[in-house]
């Protein structure tokens, strides 16, 4: 033990003498912990940047290595949470609300077929970085389970986003009615502008409907609905496993847990959706109780 804690002391000597701590002291097997590092960055004479691969708009920080484009072909190919932790500095570790075994998939039916159909966009930052994720995610309600049939997670433009969605409606709205739902807060400014704008292009406007529930904290929220997964009443849709907006959602919902800087638009939109068909399934399983009114004893 006294040996090992000497050449830890040795190593983390070396390290500081490089000038680079975190990745070399993971080469070497070393744990550092987040205490250990904050104490390194408060020594006097240390100076601390953080550099990232692409800027808030997605522009390349380093623009003589590869433009916007090779950029984001780069991130597509390394997937959600490898980018995230070689790239951008916000190492995702698999969250401590859904496991990788909860994550099942299968062929799903028609869509007529369903009982019920919801799909609920969270629209992220109401502005129009590529940078932002935004998320639409479609759910049905089948015999008692849920399906994920369709689904949009992108660093998108909202004008991208609108139109997803009106091409889902055109696509569907002869097959089956669709419930479209927002949070009601960003249903206005340059989103409800969006929307518009796209609308008068197409000669209708999409029924889409804000949700204004008074929610509470956003990881409780989806924390709540988690044991639906744990107990296989979740489903994703087979035909689009391979699919990068599902592998995407897919990535969010694994990392989630409290306190981390992890994306939450999918799990955050999937939550509204499954609310939703929750609600108007209880509203549907109501049956109220009837009884013939007794008449009067004493009748003038």
């Amino acid at each position: 033990e006294a040996q090992s804690i000497q050449l830890r002391d040795q190593v983390w000597s070396e390290l500081l003498r490089t000038r680079v701590i975190e990745h070399e002291a993971e080469a070497l097997g070393l744990t550092v912990t987040d205490a250990e590092l904050q104490n390194i960055i408060n020594t006097p004479g240390v100076h601390v940047s953080k550099v990232c691969a692409v800027d808030a708009d997605g522009e390349p920080v380093w623009k003589e290595k590869w433009s916007k484009e090779e950029a984001a072909a780069a991130a597509q190919f390394m997937g959600y949470r490898a980018w995230q932790k070689e790239m951008m500095h916000n190492p995702i570790r698999d969250g401590s609300i859904f496991r990788a075994e909860w994550i099942r998939y299968k062929k799903l039916p028609k869509l007529s077929k369903y009982d019920d159909l919801v799909c609920y966009t969270d629209p992220s930052f109401k502005g129009t970085k590529a940078n932002d994720f935004k998320a639409c995610r479609l759910w049905g309600r089948y015999k008692g389970e849920l399906h994920l049939i369709d689904c949009f997670v992108r660093q998108a433009t909202v004008t991208e986003m609108v139109r997803w969605l009106y091409n889902l409606y055109e696509q569907t709205r002869d097959e089956a009615a669709i419930r479209f739902y927002m949070e009601a807060n960003f249903m206005q400014d340059i989103i409800l502008d969006e929307f518009q704008t796209e609308g008068h292009l197409r000669g209708y406007q999409l029924p889409i409907m804000g949700d204004r529930r008074k929610k509470p904290d956003k990881v409780q929220r989806i924390e709540a609905v988690s044991p639906l997964w744990e107990r296989g009443v979740v489903f994703y849709n087979e035909a689009l496993r391979d699919s990068e907006d599902m592998q995407v959602g897919i990535d969010q919902t694994l990392s989630l847990e409290h306190g981390s800087r992890a994306h939450d638009d999918a799990p955050d939109a999937d939550e509204g959706a499954i609310w939703m068909l929750q609600r108007m399934n209880r509203q549907q399983a109501f049956q109220p109780l009837t009884a013939q009114r007794r008449s009067p004893k004493n009748i003038w």
